[in-house]
C-alpha cells in the first residue's frame, strides 16, 4: 500500500499563507541595508545643521555647506531609488499567490493496483 498525505497550510486565523521564499526576504533585507548605510553620513549632516551654538565663520560655513549639499543630494537620490525599489518589492510580495488550502488525503492502492482516495476531515 502506498500512502501520501498533504497538510493544510493555514495561519491561526485560518488565513492562507502567501508564497514567500528566503530570496525575497534577502532582497528586502539588502534594500533595507542600503538605506540604513546612510546612518553615519546623515549624523554628520545632522551635526552640521544642528550646531547653532558656535560663532559663525561665513567662509567655513560656505565650504561646508557646499560639500554637505553634494552629500545630501547623493543621499536623496539614493534614498528615492531605494524606497522605490523597496515599495516595488513589497508590492510584489503582497500580490503573490496564496498557498492553496487542500484537505489532507491518503492514496491507497487496492489489490488490482487502482488508486483509492480517502479524505480526512
Amino acid at each position: 500500500m502506498k500512502e501520501q498525505t498533504k497538510e493544510i497550510l493555514l495561519t491561526k486565523n485560518n488565513q492562507p499563507i502567501k508564497e514567500i521564499c528566503y530570496q525575497d526576504m534577502y532582497l528586502l533585507n539588502d534594500t533595507f541595508d542600503q538605506i540604513q548605510s546612510w546612518t553615519e553620513t546623515l549624523s554628520v549632516l545632522n551635526n552640521f545643521f544642528g550646531n547653532r551654538t558656535i560663532p559663525l565663520n561665513k567662509k567655513k560655513i560656505i565650504k561646508e555647506f557646499h560639500a554637505n549639499s553634494y552629500t545630501f543630494n547623493a543621499f536623496y537620490q539614493d534614498f528615492l531609488t531605494s524606497t522605490a525599489t523597496l515599495e516595488k518589492q513589497i508590492e510584489e510580495l503582497k500580490n503573490r499567490p496564496k498557498v492553496r488550502v487542500e484537505k489532507s488525503f491518503a492514496i491507497l492502492l487496492d489489490s488490482e493496483g487502482r488508486e483509492l482516495y480517502f479524505y480526512k476531515d
